[in-house]
């Protein structure tokens, strides 16, 4: 096919911050949520994961139900919409206090 580009499982993610943005850690594109696959130093270019199943940091007080669609907001996954950007669904569920969630991301 003459017009294939890429698969879509990564995107490029510009570091345009002060610090270091780790490998692991969650990075919103527009209505897309990446995950930088290594570190990416400042002003520089790396790659993020936008499909798959990974362990995000979750927002303690809610109780996020398995399938349930998902939200990042000030580095937490959480259940509220407002001004956050779509993560995906919750892979399995997680209850109230736990730490972490699995995500489908951009599901």
């Amino acid at each position: 096919m003459k017009n294939y580009v890429q698969d879509g499982h990564t995107i490029d993610l510009t570091n345009p911050g002060s610090a270091v943005i780790a490998s692991g850690t969650p990075v919103a594109v527009g209505d897309v949520l990446a995950i930088a696959i290594a570190d990416i130093a400042v002003g520089e270019t790396g790659t993020g994961l936008t499909t798959g199943v990974v362990q995000l940091p979750k927002l303690a007080a809610d109780d996020i139900a398995q399938g349930k669609t998902v939200y990042f907001k000030s580095g937490k996954i959480q259940l509220d919409a407002t001004g956050a950007t779509v993560a995906g669904k919750a892979w399995q569920a997680a209850g109230a206090n736990a730490t972490f969630v699995l995500v489908r991301l951009n599901g």
